[in-house]
């Protein structure tokens, strides 16, 4: 009997932990990069971005949510998770050390691609229509 209820135990806790992680490593395929509290009137429209894609192809978290660098070469990891949004830290206008949020998304995003199309790879949009697409 006690082997029995060992086993249903270990199967249970087994079960449960396969759940949680398939929650905290669950990554949302689309976002849409809009931020509207930040951008009020913007002129063009949200990004939508496959966060799943970019994902897959860089697992590493921090090539994007940051080890920021300053200007006089100090270093400070500024991501606290997935429920942090850019515009917790980056506001409209520049704020101390910290970009404003469309520099900070174009240097970021629109800097990684034109990086590796310079170096030949292949890689996403690199101009405002491409990652700003109208509706037709």
């Amino acid at each position: 009997m006690e082997k029995g209820v060992l086993i249903l135990r270990v199967a249970a806790t087994f079960l449960v932990l396969c759940m949680v992680s398939t929650w905290v490593y669950a990554q949302q395929e689309e976002i849409t990069l809009g931020h509207s509290e930040v951008f009020e009137k913007s002129q063009r429209p949200a990004v939508e971005f496959n966060h799943a894609k970019h994902y897959e192809e860089y697992p590493e978290c921090m090539e994007c949510h940051h080890i920021y660098e300053y200007s006089d070469g100090e270093k400070e990891n500024v991501w606290a998770g997935e429920e942090q949004r850019c515009s917790d830290c980056h506001k409209q206008v520049k704020q101390e050390k910290k970009l404003d949020l469309r520099t900070a998304f174009h240097e970021n995003c629109t800097g990684c691609h034109q990086k590796m199309k310079k170096e030949g790879e292949k890689t996403g949009p690199v101009t405002c229509g491409e990652c700003h697409i109208r509706e037709k």
